[in-house]
């Protein structure tokens, strides 16, 4: 009996020498989950009570985001602001949409209204000379900005149809246009899909690797590096629909695995929304325990300013409008909720679908 026990207590003794650092690791996570969390509700808090100070854009896009964060009611109730705007808008361009020089006019306008930072220039160089492209561009935002919504402009087909014969594929998948624009083709593709008026995705690798082939990522500029990233970024956030559902880590892998490589110069070169977006791309691939995601978590929870609650700009600003994007990433990378919530769809909702114009109430 006496040898019984000792054996039973080395035994016992061997276990939790072996079985308390890992336990130790486990409380280490916990804590270190709930220190993010703490800081995400820091972030929240501050933009939550400053919401009416946010600039009309800042405000669209951070109740979209927070809705399908949270799901929580109140941020339904704020996004459909903007409708009446694109409603309008739209109006508009329906009358004119038949007109090809005021459709150029319109491009132009947009063109001319670039600033004169580096970036605007590549941009604008980019545009000139491509007739009515930018306003067909700018076209399917807004579509897609009511498509968020569940809605549909009483336009949307006569729009469908001049958007098929926009000539925007080659345009789109150029590599100049992909220099200039990385995130946004992204966005411009997946947004065409989902508007319904043709689906390109499947192209969209082939052209940004031919943009941005992996093996010359040692001849890139800062801006040229940061602008790649966020094109790959957006291709995982696009195909989630922004943050609406789950994506294929099988699918994505090339681009997840390249930010796994680069993870070294991403922490060293990359600004923080970067880092932020590369952090929910392994979320919403459902790789919650991968190292690059940490790496990110950690970057995005040290950056976060301990007396503005928010993640500053490079330069140090402290604009809640301008830094709402940026804010809103930091957000949901440091408390990334069980479930995506789809929406907001105003429609379904009655007291939202009564304030909506009535064209859509019908």
């Amino acid at each position: 009996m006496k040898r019984f026990f000792t054996c039973s207590v080395l035994a016992a003794t061997l276990f939790f020498a072996v079985a308390s650092p890992s336990r130790s690791e486990d409380r280490a996570e916990q804590d270190l989950a709930e220190q993010y969390k703490l800081t995400a509700e820091r972030i929240r808090n501050n933009y939550d009570s400053n919401y009416v100070r946010l600039a009309t854009y800042a405000q669209n896009h951070y109740a979209v985001r927070m809705y399908r964060l949270t799901g929580e009611a109140y941020y339904a109730q704020q996004s459909g602001a903007e409708v009446y705007q694109i409603t309008d808008r739209l109006n508009m361009y329906a009358d004119n949409l038949s007109n090809s020089k005021w459709r150029e006019q319109q491009a132009q306008k947009m063109i001319d209204r670039l600033s004169n930072t580096r970036r605007s220039k590549l941009r604008k160089k980019t545009l000139q000379g491509t007739g009515d492209k930018r306003f067909a561009l700018y076209l399917i935002y807004q579509m897609a900005k009511l498509n968020e919504y569940g809605l549909k402009h009483p336009a949307h087909e006569q729009f469908v149809n001049y958007l098929k014969h926009a000539d925007l594929h080659d345009f789109m998948m150029s590599a100049d246009f992909i220099h200039a624009y990385a995130a946004q083709v992204a966005n411009y593709v997946y947004w065409l899909k989902y508007i319904g008026v043709v689906d390109w995705t499947g192209d969209l690798r082939s052209a940004f690797e031919n943009a941005y082939p992996d093996d010359k990522d040692d001849q890139l500029s800062k801006n040229q590096f940061n602008n790649k990233l966020y094109g790959l970024t957006h291709i995982v956030l696009a195909d989630s629909n922004y943050y609406q559902q789950m994506v294929s880590k099988e699918k994505h892998a090339w681009i997840l695995d390249y930010f796994e490589k680069r993870q070294q110069r991403i922490e060293e070169k990359s600004k923080e929304d970067i880092q932020a977006e590369i952090g929910l791309c392994y979320l919403l691939a459902g790789l919650n325990d991968h190292p690059t995601l940490a790496a990110m978590q950690r970057e995005i929870n040290d950056a976060v300013d301990p007396e503005k609650n928010m993640v500053l700009s490079i330069s140090g600003s402290d604009s809640l409008s301008y830094g709402e994007h940026r804010n809103v990433l930091a957000y949901a990378l440091l408390n990334w909720p069980k479930k995506l919530h789809q929406g907001p769809f105003l429609l379904e909702d009655k007291k939202m679908k009564a304030s909506l114009p009535l064209v859509y109430q019908q």
